[in-house]
């Protein structure tokens, strides 16, 4: 076979059919061919790579080992078809009315909502794509696919990318209603002492915050539970599993629906930050919707300041 053996492109596709629909004539419907040339290139295939690719009985195929690792690395080529066809799309619907936002979950559910439907007053014929992703996959996503504009937590720093923030205020306590804390209008780390708290994983950048204002003044919370987004947090705190503190959007989401809010004593900026494409593609409804997230986040803080 030796080192320069190079596939034919067909041949790649009718095995991966077959793997896909686990027969010969399944896959020959697919790609618009016959039973027997589906066979024949397969049988061409194993001969050229020195191995079998199927264990045959009768009509029916079985992969072998060898043939499932093979299958493992055609996968992948043809995921890599995939995101080029995806992005062709994405470049296509540039010319169109087309917006397409990569968010948060927290910011997907809380906030741009209300965005959308006020950038949509005056702009209701272009069409918004929101893509929501926890923030490590989000910013693999904001650099391997088409985008005009990204919400994260963290900063994003990309020779590819230009960057903004988005003041939103502070972080907000949130409590269960009838909580003994919901007395107090103000809370202070010393209060949260013992207490249920329902807490971010290690990776959330706010967590890292918070964590070092408890530990500065020797507060010790009861983690009781650990989830990954401000809206499964809420959620947690409304069915009475315990306390937490979130950021501002999502607080005010939930207020009144089971969660009563309550200001920190200690000030923890939360800045929203945006990602825009250095180069390439930049939509010009872009500009427009960031300037209506500017409008909506002002309200937010405003509102946030009356709790």
């Amino acid at each position: 076979m030796g080192a320069a053996m190079r596939l034919g492109q067909r041949q790649i596709e009718i095995f991966n059919a077959v793997m896909i629909y686990k027969s010969t004539m399944a896959a020959a419907e697919s790609l618009g061919t016959s039973q027997p040339t589906v066979s024949r290139e397969l049988r061409e295939l194993e001969k050229y790579i020195g191995f079998e690719l199927f264990n045959r009985f009768g009509k029916r195929l079985t992969p072998t080992n060898q043939g499932q690792l093979l299958h493992k690395a055609v996968s992948r080529s043809f995921v890599g078809m995939a995101e080029i066809s995806r992005v062709a799309v994405a470049i296509k619907q540039h010319n169109a009315a087309h917006l397409r936002i990569a968010s948060l979950p927290a910011y997907a559910e809380a906030f741009l909502p209300l965005v959308a439907e006020r950038f949509r007053k005056t702009r209701n014929q272009v069409h918004l794509s929101i893509h929501s992703l926890e923030e490590v996959p989000l910013r693999q996503e904001l650099t391997t696919q088409i985008f005009d504009i990204g919400l994260t937590e963290g900063i994003f720093d990309s020779g590819e990318a230009t960057g903004g923030l988005i003041d939103l205020g502070e972080v907000v306590c949130v409590l269960p209603q009838q909580h003994p804390l919901t007395y107090k209008r103000v809370l202070q780390p010393k209060d949260f002492e013992g207490a249920d708290f329902v807490y971010f994983t290690q990776e959330d950048p706010y967590r890292r915050k918070i964590d070092q204002v408890f530990e500065a003044e020797g507060v010790s919370r009861r983690y009781c539970v650990e989830t990954t987004t401000a809206t499964a947090v809420c959620s947690m705190v409304a069915s009475g599993v315990g306390v937490s503190i979130v950021n501002p959007l999502t607080a005010a989401h939930y207020a009144g629906k089971g969660v009563v809010l309550r200001r920190f004593s200690i000030s923890v900026p939360y800045l929203l930050n945006l990602w825009r494409p250095a180069t390439g593609l930049r939509s010009s409804y872009a500009d427009q919707f960031i300037y209506a997230m500017r409008e909506v986040a002002a309200e937010v803080v405003k509102k946030m300041e009356g709790i």
